[in-house]
């Protein structure tokens, strides 16, 4: 009767792979031409991801395309927070400063002016009450009303009658403001994202398509690695990889909708916040959102692999359910660490929204380590009987 050990080498006999040898130059050609081949269909890719976009925008379609339509997903978070931003800030001041302005306003402006005057028309000299009352002072306006306007109240015009009515109006200059960037906020004509250079938004345009195409490519790319590194793997190694792929996609791709959908837009509005308390306006550079909008979420991709890790340290018998479970002050303080020192922000919104996930996926760890344990390192000093040669 044959040992295990002689039935695992039986399995997989040193000479699985004599009919896949290769020399080392072999190999750096073999690692050459996978290489090519990947290029070859991430380029192929992007120049498709170009052409869709070009249509999308001949036909008016902000839905086809690749690259334009994912730069409007990772810009869509901070746009609409800085918009909301704004426009919160502009309800508040209408309701605090401009409500009945109507009322024993003209002897208010008559005394500013004067003071005004007095100092040379310096503003520095006036309070912050008599520079609102003074900007805020009704002004005249010129505008044209469409004779048409009154047809329902005073009918059809004479012939030769003018068209339109040339007259001026008093209209309050913080009314006109104020109407201005809820109009912006409402229709959407104002962009919250600056650029520093005309090139800029070319470059992160490009960017962001190479990033699609990386994306899109993945299947592929995946192939031609795996083509050239499964080549050298036993079977049960293969097993292995099969086996831990599907929940290890699945989880990076939860962290990455997570962060994107959640995580972002709710930073964004935290961060907001300090700006509408310290009343400052917030300026957000494009190629800076960029690179947190694109680094965060595979952040959060790789950080949702943390049950992985702890179920590949049960199996090798290094760490129980129980050991996770007595050390879970110690994991809570090294995963509050990871996170502080992972997230490119130094904010403790941001941490925190890494961190509470994580923390949820260690303690999930925990039960897939109870009901699915691993090797036990006692039974390692026990010689089994089927390990002796009989």
């Amino acid at each position: 009767m044959l040992s295990r050990k002689s039935q695992h080498s039986h399995e997989y006999p040193d000479d699985i792979f004599d009919d896949t040898r290769m020399t080392f130059g072999e190999h750096l050609e073999e690692l050459r031409m996978r290489m090519i081949r990947a290029l070859v269909g991430l380029v192929a890719l992007m120049c498709v991801g170009f052409v869709l976009d070009g249509i999308g925008s001949a036909v008016g379609d902000p839905r086809i395309g690749i690259g334009k339509p994912m730069f409007d997903v990772i810009t869509h978070p901070v746009e609409t927070q800085v918009r909301d931003f704004y426009y919160r800030r502009t309800m508040k001041a209408q309701e605090e400063k401009l409500k009945d302005k109507q009322t024993s306003v003209e002897d208010e402006v008559e005394r500013v002016r004067k003071k005004l005057n007095e100092n040379g028309n310096a503003l520095s000299e006036l309070t912050d009450e008599e520079r609102r009352i003074l900007l805020g002072a009704p002004q005249e306006m010129p505008v044209m009303i469409p004779v048409a306007a009154f047809t329902p109240v005073f009918g059809q015009p004479k012939e030769g009658a003018p068209t339109e009515i040339v007259t001026t109006i008093k209209v309050y200059p913080g009314y006109i403001s104020s109407f201005s960037s809820q109009g912006d906020a409402l229709v959407g004509a104002k962009g919250y994202l600056t650029t520093l250079s005309a090139q800029e938004s070319l470059v992160v345009y490009f960017k962001v398509s190479i990033v699609c195409g990386i994306v899109l490519a993945s299947p592929w790319l995946l192939y031609q690695f795996w083509a050239f590194v499964g080549a050298g793997m036993y079977p049960h190694e293969k097993r292995y990889i099969r086996i831990i792929f599907l929940p290890s996609l699945i989880l990076f791709v939860a962290g990455v909708l997570l962060c994107q959908f959640v995580v972002l837009p709710g930073a964004v509005k935290a961060l907001l916040k300090f700006n509408e308390w310290l009343k400052i306006d917030p300026d957000i550079r494009l190629n800076e959102w960029l690179g947190l909008a694109l680094i965060l979420p595979l952040v959060f991709g790789l950080s949702f692999q943390t049950p992985l890790v702890m179920i590949f340290l049960n199996r090798i018998g290094m760490f129980s359910a129980a050991d996770y479970l007595r050390k879970w002050r110690g994991a809570c303080f090294v995963l509050a660490l990871f996170a502080a020192l992972i997230t490119p922000t130094p904010d403790l919104v941001t941490m925190g929204y890494l961190f509470v996930p994580m923390y949820g996926l260690y303690l999930a760890g925990i039960v897939f380590c109870y009901y699915f344990p691993g090797f036990d390192p006692a039974d390692a000093d026990q010689p089994a009987a089927e390990e002796i040669a009989v």
